[in-house]
């Protein structure tokens, strides 16, 4: 659990500037944990502000006892560093910071996850882990315990050492097996017990000393890189007597599933390497670019507006490049689904990314958009909205545009082009396209449900009610008849409802809709491509290639397949879908 992030900004630290360096702003926060920690943290950001596209950085700090403060601690000298070279940085303190003496070590997991939902809020996908000394523990403790797929790579500067084996080998076997069985103990005894001392203010607990540093205790940093799979950067100062370049050799030799690993030892390099943060940076932001977590361009946004024909008030957003977009190349519209709105959900991520990779995209409104929209609004009025907008696209001088479709905003396409067949789109893409609907409506609600719903409906509408009576009818998640081609891997069907005004009931699902998707899509001409996922509950069975045999041989259709496809959000498959997108594109267009 995080702090709401517009309430989190406990105090600035103001911009710092350096000779020859832009200035970085840094900002101290407040992360609270599910077990109601309150946690410090310093967000160090690039001039240019919070860039959700970049990989973002959560720095670790060494430990126990040591804050992010401490001007040798890695977490202090290279956020600023790498956020000049436009990282955003995150420095948590732990509670291994503060709490060391009565915590657990696992109970840093829950602080670090802490840290990334906060910046997953901000919309950071990409998050890099990089612990100094003990928190380079508490990084592949993380990753191992939780197999969190935000975090895309570590990097481990001054790594840990193993914990239980090097206290053994400092303190003597002799006083490590008395402390053992001191701490043992007192655990079998209950309660508290005497504090462990290991000296120089080091005091635990009985319990956490045998967790941290018992014989049978989970802090070996060497086991604990057997098991892990990410990308891995070990950096260390060839002098520094707890991680010499021979121990680097040992942990990229454990590391035998990472998928990329590099290990750097400077010659020459004590322990505290904070006067080399230009190296490191330098050496970190080298690797980071070579294994595809570089610095990604800013996107510019715009809330835009327009008007329909009817007076209608629309709102969007556009996105752009950090160039501002060459009109000559193809402009996207997206078009969210049900219930949505362009902020959310793939109206975001996806327009995101695609001014990202260079293009403008409008992600836009019409007078559906919302739930409370849906309920009112009608398969018909779709086209007013959808017109104003490609307007609007043309003043801007975009006359070249692709429609971008998701989920019902497919239909609403798909609507307005067989409507007016504008020659402003020359291509349509479709991601988990709608059924046609009334059959949909029939076989979810069964025929006797069906027909005596439409029968309200038209009832309520002769009546002068179409606007004002509500239809709250079942219509339950529906099984369709698997294909070989592409087996589908659902959980159990659930319930589900309608929720529409008679007349939009009616326009939508009533035996006369014009939503007879494979119909209409008959009328579209512009080349097609449609997207559907094994775990997509709408996209059930052989519909993707119904609806690609529909639209005619200018159709392509891709399937995201297998037990862990794609769901109907598409979440996970964010990079791949955009990716497949622009390949179309460039081979279409």
């Amino acid at each position: 659990m995080v702090i709401a992030w517009a309430c989190v900004l406990a105090a600035s630290a103001g911009a710092q500037t350096t000779a020859n360096r832009p200035a970085v702003t840094q900002d101290i926060i407040t992360i609270a944990t599910p077990d109601g920690l309150q946690l410090p943290a310093v967000l160090t950001t690039p001039a240019s502000g919070f860039n959700p596209l970049s990989p973002a950085i959560v720095y670790i700090p060494d430990g126990p006892g040591v804050s992010p403060l401490k001007s040798s601690e890695a977490s202090r000298f290279l956020p600023e560093a790498m956020a000049v070279r436009g990282y955003v940085n995150l420095s948590l303190e732990t509670r291994l910071s503060a709490r060391y003496t009565f915590s657990r070590f696992d109970e840093a997991v829950t602080d670090v996850k802490a840290a990334l939902d906060a910046l997953t809020a901000r919309g950071a996908g990409s998050i890099i882990l990089a612990g100094s000394g003990l928190g380079s523990l508490v990084a592949a403790r993380y990753v191992i315990e939780t197999g969190d797929s935000r975090v895309k790579a570590l990097i481990m500067i001054s790594p840990s050492e193993d914990l239980a084996e090097a206290w053994r080998k400092q303190a003597g076997e002799e006083r490590y097996w008395r402390m053992v069985d001191q701490a043992s103990k007192a655990v079998n005894e209950g309660g508290r017990g005497p504090l462990i001392d290991l000296g120089n203010g080091l005091i635990f607990t009985a319990r956490v000393f045998l967790d941290w540093y018992g014989p049978t205790a989970k802090t070996s940093l060497t086991a604990h890189l057997a098991n892990l799979d990410k990308p891995l950067l070990l950096l260390s100062g060839g002098d520094d007597p707890r991680a010499p370049k021979a121990r680097l050799d040992a942990l990229k030799a454990a590391a035998l599933l990472s998928k990329r690993i590099e290990a750097i030892s400077y010659p020459g390099f004590a322990r505290d390497l904070s006067a080399h943060r230009d190296t490191l940076a330098n050496d970190i932001s080298g690797w980071l670019d070579e294994g595809g977590l570089p610095v990604i361009p800013r996107v510019q946004t715009q809330l835009v507006s327009a008007t329909a024909a009817d007076g209608v008030k629309l709102d969007g957003v556009l996105y752009r490049p950090a160039n501002g977009g060459d009109t000559a190349r193809p402009a996207f519209m997206v078009l969210h689904g049900w219930a949505a709105d362009v902020m959310r959900s793939t109206s975001h991520w996806l327009a995101q990314r695609l001014a990202q990779k260079g293009y403008v995209v409008l992600s836009m409104q019409h007078r559906g958009s919302g739930f409370r929209g849906t309920v009112s609004g009608k398969l018909e009025d779709a086209p007013h909205d959808i017109a104003a907008w490609s307007a609007l696209m043309s003043t801007r001088g975009y006359r070249n545009l692709v429609g971008l479709g998701h989920s019902a905003g497919s239909l609403w396409l798909s609507e307005y082009l067989a409507q007016t067949k504008d020659a402003r789109f020359k291509a349509m893409i479709y991601l988990a396209p709608t059924r046609d609907l009334p059959k949909h409506a029939r076989l979810a609600m069964g025929e006797d449900r069906y027909a005596r719903t439409v029968l309200e409906a038209e009832e309520a509408v002769r009546d002068g009610q179409g606007s004002t009576h509500l239809i709250d009818a079942p219509l339950p998640q529906t099984v369709y008849d698997e294909d070989p081609r592409q087996p589908m891997f659902l959980s159990a069907p659930g319930a589900g409802f309608t929720y529409y005004y008679a007349d939009a009931f009616l326009s939508y699902w009533g035996p006369k809709s014009k939503a007879m998707h494979t119909q209409l899509i008959k009328q579209v001409s512009v080349p097609i491509l449609a997207f559907g996922g094994s775990r997509d509950p709408l996209m059930q069975g052989a519909f993707l290639i119904e609806f690609a045999q529909a639209a005619g041989p200018r159709a392509k259709y891709i399937f995201y397949g297998g037990p862990g496809g794609a769901p109907h959000s598409f979440e996970g498959f964010e990079a791949r879908v955009t990716d497949d997108i622009l390949a179309w594109i460039a081979q279409t267009l």
